[in-house]
């Protein structure tokens, strides 16, 4: 289900500001003992394909949520059972029809059981909000954006913290001290300056902050681009006629944000005359000519794959080194 060169769909052309989202369902027990039907989406983007429960191999010493392997069209890949990894209780008069959902992003391919494979959605960023405070800390901070399914309804779609996932199987964090090896590699000290940094998954936002701090930069966050473009906003109503690059020196972009995606944000710094000298790196989990392309056509003056240290590192001296 991921997309090939020249297929990309219309929803993922610049400027929409809308995604496709694979819809999927689990079953939990309350603690009262009756029954919660909960709605999760990913992004079509980084779906490769939806297939039936394959054959198994179970690892040792690995958390029971992750402790398989598949193989899959010739390729061995990890399993996530994403019941267990959010803790969940199956109702035991529910019939389940498992399927594993296999994601290729971050440069890995794994494979996540879901209950039910329910249907692809088309959703406006600007209709995902941030997820309140109750929600997020019953599910352990792993939802970036909550929405509603129908306009007229009260069922709720929550949009899962796919990097949270890939971090839990220990496929994801960079270690410190590449960042400072490739630091004295390409600028022998230290960098300076203030740097932006949008991204809705606080895994993703820890991982980046960690790794410029240790690079010497101050980081400021924003969780989506709506929050990022308020940041700028509010330089620019407090600095007079000083130029915005005494105060934000570059910005770190994710693409798949609530409220406001990464290339919306970076069309409309790049059309505000006050804002556009800002440099712009994407910075996102979707890989491929088609997203790089895009991030082109908006303006973005770098794009990486996360989490590459050493790319980032190449670009922050790009821009950043004196």
């Amino acid at each position: 289900m991921a997309q090939k060169a020249g297929m990309l769909p219309d929803v993922l052309k610049v400027g929409t500001n809308e995604m496709e989202l694979v819809v999927f369902k689990m079953y939990n027990t309350l603690d009262n003992g009756s029954p919660e039907l909960l709605d999760y989406g990913v992004n079509v983007a980084k779906v490769r394909e939806i297939i039936p429960m394959p054959g198994l191999t179970k690892v040792p010493d690995m958390p029971e949520y992750a402790h398989a392997l598949a193989e899959v069209r010739g390729e061995v890949i990890p399993i996530i059972d994403l019941g267990k990894w959010m803790k969940l209780v199956i109702p035991p008069d529910v019939d389940i029809r498992p399927k594993v959902i296999v994601l290729e992003m971050l440069g890995t391919t794994v494979g996540m059981i879901v209950h039910e494979v329910e249907r692809i959605r088309r959703i406006k960023w600007n209709q995902i909000k941030p997820p309140p405070s109750l929600l997020q800390a019953k599910h352990g901070g792993r939802i970036t954006g909550v929405t509603k399914i129908d306009d007229d309804g009260d069922a709720l779609l929550l949009i899962l913290d796919l990097e949270s996932v890939i971090s839990d199987i220990g496929a994801l964090m960079p270690r410190r001290e590449i960042a400072l090896e490739e630091i004295d590699r390409l600028s022998k000290r230290k960098l300076k300056g203030n740097v932006l940094i949008v991204d809705d998954s606080t895994v993703a936002r820890k991982i980046l902050k960690d790794t410029l701090e240790n690079a010497g930069l101050h980081v400021i966050e924003a969780v989506d681009g709506k929050q990022a473009l308020s940041i700028l906003n509010d330089f620019l109503g407090k600095i007079g006629d000083q130029s915005i690059l005494n105060f934000v020196n570059l910005v770190i972009s994710d693409v798949e944000m609530p409220e406001m995606d990464g290339l919306t944000f970076t069309k409309l710094v790049k059309e505000d005359a006050r804002l556009q000298q800002i440099p712009i790196i994407v910075n996102t989990s979707l890989s491929g000519d088609e997203n790089r392309e895009k991030a082109n056509l908006v303006g973005a003056d770098g794009y990486l794959v996360k989490f590459d240290v050493t790319r980032l590192i190449q670009e922050l001296s790009r821009f950043l080194s004196k």
